[in-house]
């Protein structure tokens, strides 16, 4: 159900369970955005270099330049990010390109993973806060499902 009329309390606040969801969830996406840029950066790393890190680890035998540039990368930041992202750890000495084009991890890479892994998993536990997991499952269930409905 969307809310076209916001209904509010006495004290001229919105209620919680009439706050468009839109709204919520996008003020949720900014405030996690701000805080996760803001405590990679104190490692030295940006949000795509961290999904860069991510991807490649995942692939058995690294991805090339291009496979990197057609990763699915969210809030809307386009697909050169991923490549100059890869650059960037590259250049870092992080990836090494073989005589295939692709890019896999060194030994100071490897290192920079483990170490970005536990930042971002202080990081998650900041997020998440006091929010069970139980509570934390349904939330996503529940942005799954409206996302599903508009699909």
């Amino acid at each position: 159900m969307i809310m076209t009329d916001v209904s509010t309390s006495q004290s001229g606040t919105t209620a919680p369970d009439q706050r468009p969801i839109a709204l919520v969830a996008w003020h949720a996406t900014e405030a996690i955005l701000r805080h996760s840029q803001a405590a990679l950066a104190v490692i030295d790393l940006t949000q795509p270099q961290w999904w860069a890190l991510n991807n490649i680890i995942r692939a058995k035998h690294g991805l090339t330049r291009e496979e990197i540039r057609d990763l699915d990368v969210p809030y809307g930041m386009g697909t050169e990010v991923m490549a100059h992202a890869a650059d960037a750890l590259a250049h870092r000495g992080w990836l090494v390109a073989g005589a295939d084009g692709r890019l896999t991890f060194t030994n100071q890479g490897r290192a920079g993973l483990a170490t970005a892994k536990e930042h971002m998993a202080r990081v998650r536990a900041e997020v998440v806060g006091d929010i069970t997991e139980e509570e934390y499952a349904a939330a996503v269930s529940v942005l799954q499902r409206v996302t599903d409905n508009l699909a």
